[in-house]
């Protein structure tokens, strides 16, 4: 399957709809929380996970079977149901109103895919098979997770603060760039894992010192 890669912001902003309320239909919803979604669940019945998510101001579960109409105005919608009829509904109605549309395990019935996720503060990592196997994704994510620790998110808030003092220090495009990826490759998430965010900021203006000089 040919795929091109995005990722959604906004999505605060945005109708979110799920249709189904089972343990795939949590887990999709926490994927959407994660990306700041506001999601509405549509479900006869709820597990005790999306009851528990329930309790954030941006999940509204509405108890009852989906019927047509429940996607208008709606940006994006999963449907994670265990009954074939009503996900071809659902495919049908976002076909119709130009929704993006997922229908969880049936490839052939989206027009876009979730890959497996590692997030590390704003540092977001994906995995995808192009829907080829699900399986093979999550194992390859989980290797990913034990390579990328919770550090590389601080250096990428660190590195974030930076960018208007780098801006500022060095006018020339390459040179700034240099002076980035030199930041990058240096030892500041070593420093964020063993000492904390405030030793990396001091390290990391000694070494703007240092570059300053050279430039």
């Amino acid at each position: 399957m040919d795929v091109y890669p995005i990722g959604l912001i906004g999505l605060d902003q945005r109708k979110t709809v799920v249709i189904g309320g089972g343990k795939v239909a949590a887990r999709k919803v926490t994927g959407l929380l994660e990306a700041g979604a506001q999601v509405t669940v549509i479900s006869p019945a709820f597990v005790p996970e999306l009851r528990v998510l329930a309790g954030s101001r941006r999940v509204t579960l509405t108890g009852r079977a989906y019927r047509e109409g429940d996607l208008a105005d709606a940006f994006l919608v999963i449907a994670a149901t265990d009954n074939a009829g009503i996900n071809e509904q659902v495919w049908q109605e976002a076909q119709e109103r130009g929704c993006l549309v997922n229908v969880v395990d049936d490839p052939a019935r989206c027009n876009f895919i979730v890959p497996a996720v590692v997030r590390r503060g704003e540092v977001i990592v994906t995995v995808s098979t192009g829907g080829a196997s699900p399986a093979l994704a999550r194992r390859l994510r989980e290797q990913l997770e034990s390579l990328i620790g919770p550090e590389v998110g601080g250096l990428a808030t660190l590195l974030a603060e930076l960018r208007p003092e780098l801006q500022t220090r060095f006018q020339d495009d390459d040179v700034r760039t240099q002076a980035a990826f030199r930041l990058v490759d240096s030892n500041l998430a070593e420093i964020i894992r063993r000492h904390g965010l405030d030793a990396a900021r001091m390290r990391a203006q000694e070494l703007l010192a240092e570059m300053e000089t050279e430039a």
